[in-house]
């Protein structure tokens, strides 16, 4: 059961507990070997500034809506001049320089960082305030879309107090949060749907309602403004790593941001009715929310965080279904949080009869793979190669690397044991908020035949990083030097999402109802799923669906086995894909041929007759160009 509120708390305790883990999640396994990173934490929360705000000049919030050339003004005045002029230089060429020669992640990334130095450079030279600074460090970084890889001016983004006005944007989520009171994730529209609000949040929000945006403008129009006006960025330890979770972080972050407006607006579920309520409003927010974007799922608590627990079990009331919670792989924070999980999977896998498990990692802030070992071992029988890790070898060459010495193939592998296996429906879910680590493990788990995964992509955080010295204590500057690539064909992560093989998410309906969509979705398919070590029996009749491929890993060659019923259907394919989503090859059936089980037989070629390499692919059926069920395969040479 997720912790509504902690009043007991104090903020600065929190944060430091925050800034342990997600600082720790910078490396996404183990340490790197020239990097003390324990100390670098260390000194950060020693730091006589860490715990006390700084306070900006004052300045209040004129009404309607700021141009870019009014927020110039303002994040001029608010922090005064900064550093002189060479001194700025000299820390923008050392950031510059070490993206240009060391960068590891350009892979999958369409950015030219030559034109940002012809962008921003001059106008450094040309004499800056410490305001605008700051946020030509801040978006120099952002540009790079890397949850590891991001500047700041620890005074101005860190420790400056964000009061009515404060020209800050606000860009992470998944945290505590005592300044808005309620939780919001994405509806398909891009208005912000509340899934948890807390009894006291001063704007009367609830569940089920639908915040708009600011000042009767939608947060989908007004965030892109406040990108084009370039305020400092205040982003909280996990964000994006590429166009599509960078999106949702900033959609989820609307309500984070209310100190640059003077009105929210927000639909109410019972009323219909649109609301402008003052922003002033929610000064007198107290009380913490954590936006997981997960309700609450009878017979299972939420880990409790607070008290360093990442792990949570147990059987989803009223089925036999298994469920596990993983918010973090980071055995630095839980020494223990290998055996939990492990106790997890041994129990729901031989202690309990169960009918499948549902493994949530729509929350997870990365750490290390060690923890999922033994474990992922218990669900695997076969030894199965995932992905391994480059680092950045020519600073010449963006693209040059070389193999890493630590995140090696080895390292990364699935250790089955022979003895056991877990032969049931296994469902995963992931999210945007399924983050570095949490990419890792969520992408390892899709190597099991009997995944699949629910939910939306993941973050797509496969890099690694280190902490490069920007010559002053007051900056903070992390750097993704390698990234993750699939042993298969050798294809680079950096910038991709784990994808899923069904698309859903929370709905305002299911919100209201204290329904976790996601979840009920995971249900559904594990209680119609056929077993998956028979093959050849078909449990349901009249309806169209496929059935587990057999062999599976297979080499050269599987059967797929599918069934149709012949209905209102004109035509119906399956489809071949790649983890990339790419179609790899397409078989026309039509069902008035084959009406009931049949099968196809794929050779493992494209559709030019060329064989593909080894790894993981999904084959999907299609009546009518809708996609009506999905599996996944393994080719292994």
């Amino acid at each position: 059961m997720k912790m509504k509120s902690l009043f007991s708390k104090q903020i600065s305790v929190i944060f430091i507990f925050w800034v342990i883990i997600f600082y720790s999640n910078g490396l996404v396994f183990s340490k790197s070997p020239n990097l003390d990173k324990d100390q670098q934490l260390l000194d950060i929360i020693n730091e006589n500034t860490f715990q006390s705000n700084i306070q900006s000049n004052n300045i209040t919030k004129k009404p309607g809506q700021y141009s870019r050339e009014d927020w110039a003004a303002i994040i001029d005045s608010v922090w005064g001049p900064g550093l002189p002029t060479d001194e700025k230089l000299t820390i923008f060429d050392t950031a510059w320089d070490e993206i240009d020669m060391w960068f590891g992640a350009f892979q999958n990334l369409e950015v030219n960082i030559d034109s940002l130095r012809d962008l921003y450079r001059p106008e450094i030279a040309n004499g800056v305030s410490k305001g605008r600074f700051t946020a030509i460090m801040n978006h120099f970084a952002f540009a790079l879309k890397d949850n590891h890889t991001w500047i700041v001016n620890k005074p101005v983004n860190w420790y400056t107090t964000l009061d009515p006005g404060i020209p800050i944007f606000v860009i992470g989520v998944w945290k505590p949060d005592q300044r808005f009171g309620a939780c919001l994730t994405p509806l398909p529209d891009s208005t912000l749907l509340v899934f948890e609000a807390l009894p006291n949040q001063v704007l009367g929000l609830e569940a089920g309602d639908i915040v708009l945006g600011y000042d009767g403008v939608l947060w989908k129009d007004l965030y892109k403004n406040l990108l084009e006006a370039e305020l400092p960025l205040q982003i909280e330890w996990l964000w994006g790593s590429n166009d599509y979770s960078i999106t949702h972080c900033i959609l989820m972050s609307a309500g984070l941001n209310w100190h640059l407006f003077e009105t929210i607006d927000f639909v109410k579920y019972d009323t219909g009715d649109t609301l402008y309520l003052p922003t002033s409003l929610l000064q007198n927010q107290t009380g913490y929310v954590f936006a997981n974007e997960q309700l609450e799922v009878p017979g299972v608590e939420w880990p409790n965080i607070y008290q360093y627990d990442f792990v949570s079990w147990g059987i989803i009331e009223n089925t036999q279904i298994g469920y596990i919670y993983v918010t973090a792989w980071d055995p630095n924070i839980q020494p223990n949080l290998g055996a939990e999980f492990y106790e997890a999977v041994y129990s729901l896998m031989f202690n309990y009869e169960t009918t499948g498990l549902i493994l949530d990692y729509r929350f997870n802030g990365g750490g290390q793979v060690t923890p999922s070992q033994d474990s992922y071992g218990l669900l695997f029988n076969t030894n199965i190669w995932t992905i391994a890790y480059d680092e950045r070898s020519d600073p010449n060459n963006h693209f040059g690397m070389i193999p890493s010495t630590w995140a090696t193939p080895s390292h990364l592998r699935i250790y089955g044991d022979p003895n056991n296996y877990y032969d049931k429906p296994i469902a995963m879910l992931i999210g945007p908020g399924t983050i570095s680590a949490g990419d890792v493990q969520a992408l390892r788990l899709q190597f099991h035949e009997n995944t699949k995964t629910f939910g939306k992509p993941s973050n797509g955080a496969f890099t690694i990083s280190d902490f490069p010295d920007l010559g002053n204590a007051n900056w903070f500057f992390q750097k993704a030097y390698g990234t993750a690539y699939l042993i298969s064909d050798h294809s680079y992560l950096a910038h991709t999402s784990v994808s899923v093989d069904e698309e859903v998410w929370l709905t305002q309906e299911g919100v209201v109802n204290g329904t976790d969509d996601v979840v009920e979705a995971a249900i559904e398919w594990i209680n119609e799923n056929t077993p998956v070590d028979d093959y050849y029996s078909l449990q349901q009749t009249n309806i169209n669906k496929l059935i587990q491929n057999y062999p599976n890993p297979f080499n050269p060659s599987t059967t797929i086995y599918f069934d149709l019923t012949v209905n209102d259907t004109k035509s119906a394919k399956i489809g071949i894909y790649n983890l990339k989503g790419q179609i790899i090859r397409t078989f026309n059936i039509h069902p008035e041929l084959v009406e009931g089980q049949s099968s196809i037989v794929w050779n493992g070629k494209d559709q030019n007759s060329q064989p593909v390499s080894s790894g993981i692919y999904f084959y999907k059926l299609k009546v009518n160009d809708k996609t009506i069920d999905s599996k996944k395969m393994i080719l292994m040479k």
